[in-house]
């Protein structure tokens, strides 16, 4: 009876813990209010034809407050209309990054020029459908000169509450501009070989679905599992440097908030 009663009461108070969770600017935070620091690893399926690497560490720091979230992961956002029960919230923000690649990454990319990472600025409208449900909107631009275009996308998420374990499913499409697809995707005249042609990238979409699930594990830690699959536009799938249209990723991370 007294073991019985240490594990009800261990259950208990994790359960205390639970709903942490929440959606804001089209992304995933837990503990309003709180510093969080973030250590785990990520894998994912090969974007180019023959990449090196899969499986990176993964790290996170920052700050996630009722109007203003700055992170590693996330970049920088800001809530500048609505509060958190009105329906319609806007955030402007600065993030969405793109790693780019190095001729190095790849056997497909040898010989090609080195595209660097860019970062956006735009806007975000999250609407409130209620019991959970949050449709997220962005149109952001470039801001670093790397690709130079637009880019935007809808997003839906649904948090919901298992005892104390938070799930969020996700489903959503992005466009990308033609600046973006041709830069990172395409083969200019001067880089193509008798393996990689010349590719020229117009606009495409990428259509995506996925969750993430948050275990508290005590009133500072929790640990958190995410996993998306991504299907690629023709326009880049058809890249001769792209391994597949289909495009897996997952992750691991152990979050302290304090």
């Amino acid at each position: 009876m007294k073991k019985l009663a240490i594990i009800i009461a261990a259950i208990a108070s994790s359960a205390a813990y639970a709903g942490d969770t929440y959606i804001r600017n089209g992304n995933i935070y837990s503990h309003e209010g709180q510093a969080v620091a973030s250590i785990g690893v990520g894998t994912t399926s090969d974007l180019y034809k023959d990449q090196d690497k899969n499986t990176y560490p993964q790290f996170n720091l920052g700050y996630n407050g009722e109007n203003f979230n700055a992170d590693l992961t996330h970049g920088l956002n800001y809530r500048f209309l609505g509060n958190n029960d009105d329906t319609i919230n806007l955030n402007a923000y600065i993030g969405h990054l793109t790693p780019g690649y190095k001729s190095k990454d790849a056997d497909i990319l040898k010989g090609m020029k080195d595209r660097d990472p860019a970062i956006d600025g735009g806007i975000n409208m999250d609407i409130n459908t209620g019991k959970g449900g949050v449709l997220s909107t962005f149109v952001g631009h470039d801001i670093t000169g790397e690709y130079d275009g637009l880019n935007a996308g809808m997003k839906y998420m649904h948090l919901t509450h298992i005892g104390n374990v938070d799930l969020v499913p996700y489903a959503g499409v992005d466009w990308l501009s033609k600046d973006y697809v041709d830069h990172y995707f395409g083969v200019k005249d001067s880089e193509a070989t008798a393996q990689r042609a010349a590719y020229k990238g117009d606009d495409s979409f990428a259509y995506n679905v996925g969750y993430k699930l948050v275990v508290p594990m005590g009133e500072n830690w929790d640990i958190s599992q995410t996993t998306q699959y991504t299907r690629l536009g023709s326009d880049i799938a058809d890249s001769p440097i792209v391994d597949s249209a289909n495009q897996w990723a997952a992750q691991a991370m152990v979050s302290y908030h304090f």
